[in-house]
């Protein structure tokens, strides 16, 4: 397969390590994965030659964080049987069926179905014990009209989330606290950089299902968390609001190269900022990324020429065979990706398809 289907970034520091040391998989420290939805079976193949071929040949601990959809692709990627997980949550999520129409219990029956496919108790055993993976996941716990569920004051919880976004990231910590979830094995640096208040509680069997729901309970379309195990009561809602595509620069403080398989080739700090292009995050919140993400020319073969999205559910409503067929053809063709990454991987040619961030 043709590396043109792949496109390759990095940042200031990542780009002069792999000038000069190339880029090898025991050089990698973290990855990360971002929230969006159905947007993630477009990467799906990559994911998978990530963690089933080019990352196990190296030795070193890493952490795993991501939200929303990025913290459920992490969870099945961080199990022994990578690829099993992996799949078991694409299909899952294509499967879904809302021909009754979509409201919260629906939405929450079919995304237990999901997550029962691929993190049981045994799974859950598997993903915090495993021998070099650390798993995190990042959830907004929500205060003030965040923090009901009543429509109209839900509505004007966002409406000012929104306009306190556009003053600044900073502004948002009135109505958010940023959440890890870590495995205490190996609980990250982290702090609240971009000025949003940062805490870790440690991830155990007995919370990392309620965990990852929660860094996945969008509003309106799912209810919170309200009470996860060993965690302070309170209402815990997607994590992709505060880091949609989480920025490194924003909280990260772990040393090394960040992995960063991608649907885009850029960055949205938070939920508030998808329609402010101006916020996409720049090189210095980015410094260590390495970011992989698929080319123009594939998205443009992908059916409709267009990645999966969550509004699909509504755009073929009524027609889930077509929904599920169209995302099962992102998926298939996502292997090209992994084919593609592996293949420069084998050439060490990392310069000749690496850009600057």
């Amino acid at each position: 397969m043709s590396a043109s289907s792949l496109n390759l970034y990095a940042g200031p520091a990542a780009l002069a390590h792999i000038r000069a040391n190339g880029l090898q998989p025991e050089h990698v420290a973290s990855v990360f994965g971002a929230s969006g939805a159905a947007k993630w079976l477009t990467i799906y193949g990559l994911d998978r030659a990530l963690f089933e071929q080019w990352l196990p040949q190296s030795h070193q601990p890493v952490h795993l964080f991501g939200t929303s959809i990025g913290a459920w692709k992490l969870a099945a990627a961080g199990q022994r049987q990578a690829g099993w997980a992996l799949n078991e949550l694409a299909e899952g999520y294509i499967e879904q069926s809302y021909q009754g129409g979509i409201n919260k219990p629906v939405v929450h029956r079919e995304l237990m179905k999901i997550l029962d496919r691929f993190l049981q108790r045994p799974q859950a055993e598997d993903l915090l014990s495993h021998p070099r993976f650390h798993y995190h996941c990042g959830v907004a716990r929500c205060h003030g009209a965040m923090a009901e569920e009543a429509g109209l004051t839900l509505a004007k919880g966002m409406g000012g989330a929104f306009w306190r976004n556009l003053r600044g990231r900073e502004h948002l910590n009135r109505q958010f606290d940023r959440v890890v979830f870590a495995d205490p094995r190996r609980l990250p640096k982290v702090a609240g950089l971009d000025g949003i208040a940062t805490e870790v509680q440690p991830l155990s069997v007995d919370n990392v299902r309620e965990a990852v729901v929660a860094s996945g309970s969008i509003p309106y379309v799912m209810a919170p968390k309200t009470a996860i195990a060993g965690a302070p009561q309170g209402i815990y809602r997607d994590g992709g609001l505060i880091d949609y595509h989480p920025v490194p620069g924003n909280f990260w403080q772990e040393p090394g190269l960040i992995l960063y398989p991608h649907f885009y080739r850029w960055l949205l700090p938070g939920w508030y900022d998808k329609y402010l292009k101006s916020r996409r995050a720049g090189a210095h919140a980015l410094d260590w990324v390495v970011m992989i993400a698929p080319s123009a020319a594939h998205v443009a073969g992908l059916a409709g020429g267009q990645i999966p999205d969550r509004k699909d559910f509504q755009r073929f409503k009524g027609n889930d065979a077509e929904r599920q067929r169209r995302w099962r053809h992102a998926k298939e063709q996502s292997l090209a990706l992994g084919e593609a990454f592996m293949s420069i991987a084998r050439s060490g040619d990392w310069e000749a398809h690496l850009q600057p961030l």
